[in-house]
């Protein structure tokens, strides 16, 4: 082994790997000489054993084999004759040596923000005969400025970040800023590696990434939680990439551009460019049955978010609902269709429903779809609240399922004709605990080639649409349920930010009844039970305000008040929906149930 001398000799006769401009900021008056006697192999890479640099921690994950051995492991993996490597966070050099030795030099630029370790990265360089790597001293940031960045420096260099709140840090540094975009755009990279302590959070998002391949990132829960790995799942999303590990079993993440479907098997991803789009035509498709009193508030919600045309399919109304239907249809404001599986004799009215609604006008002519019921509102929270709103805050996406939150019956027992948003703003936690946390939820739809099947919570797409977005009610991406056709929801924590379902599936305890006897939406064989009413039944939570949405649709709902044979067929249904729950009291099955409810469950 050579002498401490004779290490020192060689590394000032011979280093000839200089930072590029920005010049490296000068070292603190305390940096420790950078004098080692050993050199650790860890995974084929020489490190230098600095010990003022190299602490015992670190020290002992070098000599375990296990100091970025994720990263060097899917690098190796991602190299491809041709690549260039964008190295954010060198650490001690091993990344841009793997990549330089594959690739060569010339194709690698490393950016270290700790100016402490340009000295022992240079030294890394040279010790594994890798030369020419552009090596740069500064912070990587998603806007462009020329203000200096403060760095925070830590005992363990790995610790050391842009936040000073995660854990005590030990001195500062001044540094300056490199604009991602122009590192893209300068460097050329068609691999990007990234572990920058917690900095990764908002750094692409608005990067040009078109040239680049690979991502690999290291992710840091314990600086930005789940949340904010998902948010950055939904960024890269954006940009056509999706992770490999979607359940982010490691800590470090390769996200990687699916492979291009052949020519005219799909339709484009979404892009930049054509969003948020223009004036666009949003299409609601629903089943009904006997929903008169609450018919007219739900239109004029959706129609007042932005909804531009909906299709009622009814079937077997006995409250003057159908009739109700048809005056909307002559006024223009939706199209009212038998459902067709009656003709077929059928009683999966909801999935017949749906698919014969992809073959209508509407249908073709739309650029988004929605499947949501009645007792279903649609809330958007970013912006005016109206669904471009969503659009513009979410950016471009095929898919973006929103998850419902239940309103409970706010222990209100009798029918009162009024607004269902108004009567009962009681609902469950928007952040409930595990065993509560999965909820379904109802999709928004951009139509286009990908879309194989329209299904009531989400659509099926098809195979080739591997690159397609889809994002939750807080724009998160939800690669899960690209996965498969089996899942109609998720974990509901943290995705109500830009959107959520209000779904008052209860009403009032007499309500309830008559959705009893009337029988569910989707299957005539499917009877509405007490676990339903005890599963939807919880209002101690006030967390969502429908107020600007209720003045958004009394504006719209003054156009129907105008009209007096509207309103007679709404006060029809009204007093039909209240004669029959007078007849349902004295039914002994009834009447049992409401007594238990009462007894057991109010």
């Amino acid at each position: 082994m050579l002498g401490v001398d004779s290490y020192r000799r060689r590394m000032i006769a011979t280093s000839t790997s200089q930072p590029t401009t920005p010049a490296p900021v000068p070292a603190p008056a305390d940096e420790p000489t950078l004098v080692y006697d050993e050199v650790i192999q860890t995974r084929d890479v020489a490190i230098p054993f600095v010990p003022e640099i190299v602490t015992p921690s670190i020290e002992r994950s070098l000599r375990k084999g296990r100091y970025e051995r994720d990263e060097a492991r899917l690098l190796r993996a991602q190299l491809r004759a041709g690549d260039r490597v964008l190295d954010l966070g060198a650490g001690l050099g091993m990344v841009s040596t793997i990549a330089a030795r594959e690739l060569g030099g010339a194709a690698v630029t490393s950016v270290e923000a700790n100016p402490r370790l340009i000295p022992l990265i240079e030294e890394t360089h040279r010790i594994n005969g890798v030369g020419g790597i552009r090596l740069m001293n500064g912070v990587a940031t998603p806007e462009a400025g020329t203000a200096p960045v403060t760095f925070y420096l830590r005992k363990d260099f790995w610790s050391s970040s842009m936040e000073p709140d995660s854990r005590p840090y030990i001195a500062t540094a001044d540094l300056p800023a490199l604009p991602i975009d122009a590192l893209i755009a300068e460097t050329r990279p068609t691999i990007v590696c990234c572990d920058i302590e917690g900095g990764e959070m908002g750094l692409f998002d608005r990067a040009d990434l078109s040239g680049v391949r690979v991502l690999i990132l290291e992710l840091h829960r314990r600086v930005y939680g789940e949340d904010g790995i998902a948010r950055i799942d939904a960024a890269m999303a954006v940009q056509g990439f999706r992770p490999h590990d979607p359940a982010h079993k490691s800590t470090v993440t390769v996200y990687e551009r699916p492979p291009a479907p052949a020519p005219g098997t799909v339709s484009p991803a979404p892009s930049r460019t054509d969003w948020p789009p223009a004036d666009p035509r949003i299409l609601i498709a629903t089943c009904m049955k006997d929903e008169g009193p609450f018919i007219l508030e739900w239109v004029a919600w959706h129609k007042a978010i932005g909804v531009t045309d909906i299709v009622v399919f009814s079937n077997d109304c006995t409250d003057g609902s159908d009739r109700l239907l048809d005056r909307l249809d002559a006024m223009g404001e939706l199209t009212h269709l038998p459902n067709p599986a009656t003709v077929m004799r059928s009683s999966n009215f909801q999935p017949v429903a749906l698919a014969y609604a992809m073959q209508l006008r509407a249908f073709r002519t739309a650029d988004f779809f929605i499947s949501i019921d009645v007792d279903e509102f649609l809330t958007i929270r970013a912006g005016d609240g109206r669904l471009v709103d969503l659009f513009a805050a979410t950016g471009p996406f095929d898919v973006l399922s929103v998850n419902e939150l239940n309103h409970g019956s706010n222990r209100q027992q009798t029918f009162e004709p009024g607004w269902v948003t108004e009567q009962f703003p009681g609902h469950a936690p928007e952040r409930p605990g595990d065993w509560k946390a999965h909820q379904g939820v109802k999709s928004i739809v951009r139509l286009s080639d990908r879309v194989a099947k329209i299904r009531n919570h989400r659509p099926d797409l098809r195979p080739e649409a591997t690159d397609a977005i889809w994002l939750d009610g807080s724009g998160r991406a939800r690669h899960e349920l690209l996965q498969g056709d089996d899942q109609n929801g998720f974990d509901c924590r943290g995705s109500y930010d830009l959107a959520v379902l209000n779904h008052f599936a209860l009403r009032s305890l007499d309500s309830y009844l008559m959705k009893m006897f009337r029988g569910d939406a989707v299957s005539k064989t499917k009877r509405v039970g007490q676990r339903y009413w005890r599963r939807r039944n919880h209002h101690a939570d006030r967390t969502v305000d429908l107020s600007r949405g209720v003045a958004m649709a009394r504006a719209a709902y003054r156009r129907f008040e105008a009209d007096a044979d509207l309103m007679a067929l709404h006060a029809a249904c009204c007093t039909a929906h209240r004669e029959r729950i007078a007849d349902l009291h004295s039914q002994p099955d009834y009447a049992e149930r409401r007594d238990w409810v009462l007894r057991e469950a109010w």
